[in-house]
């Protein structure tokens, strides 16, 4: 954890500091090496929140990519009295959640409800494979194509990317997370130091919760772009509304098919 209470005050990791951890309120002592990011460690072995990834140093470095005050926010639900840390949460309540370790299907739709309004960062360097499969297969045009470019005011007229029609989904992402009910950026850099600027690993690539006919959409940005307008709000206008212009592409789309078919059985009746 980056985040203790000294002496009643938020506070990072201090070489030789002690603290209170903020939701079990037991003691946590500061881990200040030379090669990791300094942060927290509890001093027993006790469980804190049971949903609490163990913390890796990719876990730690996305934390850091967004301001102090917003990181490990207690959250609770005022109607049951659960509570869980967040990993970040915006200050307009917009949270996320950075996930290394495999999770199980129920607990990942437990935080899902619990939150609502989220997105998760998934860490793909974990599985050797994971980057194998997915190069394979999004540079495939047979099973992913561009349909537009982005390009919206709200992300100040900024190129970012693609909006990819996936199929076969289950061939290029981690089946555990194609039924997600929320957003799921899919990170395949992670740790890595990358020499060439071109590589697609400086993208993250966002699975978007919409299940039409076994196609998928995934938005392509790169890892700044995609902080920069987390931290103004503008990334969840920017989903929702690129989620709305799919629907309505996918129903204009249904709508076209549905009167090429009217009209050949028409033409049918019409010889007979």
């Amino acid at each position: 954890m980056l985040i203790a209470e000294v002496n009643g005050e938020r506070c990072k990791a201090t070489k030789g500091a002690k603290g209170i951890c903020p939701y079990c309120k037991s003691e946590v002592i500061a881990k200040c090496g030379e090669h990791k990011i300094a942060h927290w460690a509890h001093k027993s072995r006790k469980v804190c929140d049971t949903w609490h990834d163990k913390e890796t140093e990719w876990h730690l470095m996305w934390k850091n990519y967004f301001p102090e005050s917003w990181q490990e926010i207690i959250k609770y639900d005022q109607t049951t009295g659960e509570k869980h840390i967040a990993d970040v949460c915006t200050e307009k309540g917009f949270t996320l959640e950075f996930q290394h370790s495999a999770i199980k299907p129920e607990e990942r739709r437990s935080r899902e409800a619990f939150y609502r309004n989220m997105n998760w960062v998934v860490d793909c360097t974990r599985c050797k494979n994971d980057f194998k499969r997915f190069i394979k297969n999004i540079d495939s045009s047979s099973i992913a194509r561009a349909i537009f470019p982005i390009r919206i005011p709200s992300l100040n007229n900024m190129q970012i990317g693609n909006i990819i029609e996936v199929y076969y989904p289950e061939d290029i992402f981690q089946k555990s997370w194609l039924d997600s009910s929320v957003p799921v950026i899919f990170d395949f850099k992670g740790l890595n130091q990358l020499d060439n600027t071109n590589d697609i690993r400086n993208f993250i690539f966002c699975l978007l919760p919409l299940n039409v006919n076994s196609k998928r959409y995934v938005i392509q940005i790169s890892i700044s772009n995609f902080v920069a307008n987390a931290k103004t709000g503008s990334w969840e206008i920017f989903v929702n509304n690129q989620t709305d212009i799919l629907k309505q592409f996918i129903e204009n789309q249904k709508r076209v098919i549905q009167q090429y078919g009217t009209r050949n059985t028409r033409h049918r009746i019409m010889l007979s």
